[in-house]
């Protein structure tokens, strides 16, 4: 079965892993963050890494080390963290890439257009902060 969208297993984990670190309200390990997520803990620490170069996240090597959150939950969207791993998203996006296209207007219309700012419009308007946890994880 195919998928109108792909978002990749980097972004997945990044946005998983800042809404539960934002949730927690502590320090989080890698090992935890694995172990509530299930995600791979190595690929998990390399995203993690990235987030910290980025400035999203804060660490603290050692054993009693994890990982906070260095900017507010509220005005983090997810859409600045999936252009963080997948790119800027453009508009007027053409899927052949053809420069000397032999068809007077785009074969889909406008419907590429459209569906592009639709999900600009929701990842934008959609913060870490509003992510919520199943019961099962409350504090």
């Amino acid at each position: 079965m195919s998928k109108l969208l792909n978002i990749s297993e980097a972004t997945t984990i990044a946005i998983h892993s800042l809404a539960l670190i934002a949730y927690e309200d502590r320090q989080l390990n890698a090992n935890e963050i694995s172990r509530i997520t299930a995600f791979s803990k190595n690929h998990l620490s390399k995203v993690l890494q990235t987030l910290v170069k980025q400035g999203y996240l804060s660490s603290v090597r050692g054993p009693r080390g994890g990982f906070t959150l260095s900017v507010d939950a509220s005005k983090l969207t997810l859409l600045e963290i999936f252009e963080v791993f997948e790119g800027k998203i453009k508009n007027n996006f053409c899927f052949g890439h053809y420069e000397n296209c032999p068809f007077e207007n785009c074969i889909f219309g406008d419907i590429i257009d459209d569906v592009t700012v639709q999900f600009k419009e929701a990842f934008g308007n959609r913060t870490i902060a509003d992510v919520r946890m199943k019961k099962a994880h409350a504090k």
